[in-house]
């Protein structure tokens, strides 16, 4: 299957973005797998065409690794920190000791 075919299989067009892929391919399943009265073929042609646009890069998120974003920083706004700088920002915890311990002097 190429990649037009695929885009005919899920109903969505040569311009269509990842979000809009995938939310076509959602509905395709619904309508097209076997618990909800589809077809077993029509079910494996629609994941075969997600399938297929996923390896063209059809369904790359915006910002693809390897790609750099840069932010400029707003005058008198401290950046905020996300989940995966908080390993940064704690102090690692090794054992339950130490785990034990900061619980209960937080507790105090």
């Amino acid at each position: 299957m190429d990649g037009r075919r695929a885009r005919i299989v899920l109903a969505v067009g040569d311009d269509a973005g990842p979000v809009e892929i995938r939310r076509a391919f959602r509905a395709r399943v619904l309508v097209t797998h076997p618990d909800h009265g589809g077809n077993g073929e029509a079910f494996a042609e629609v994941v075969e065409a997600l399938d297929r646009l996923d390896r063209l890069g059809a369904l790359a998120p915006p910002h693809a690794p390897g790609v750099t974003v840069a932010v400029a920083p707003r005058d008198g706004i401290e950046p905020r920190f996300d989940s995966y700088d908080a390993p940064r920002r704690l102090a690692p915890i090794r054992t339950f000791a130490d785990v034990l311990q900061t619980a209960i002097a937080r507790l105090v």
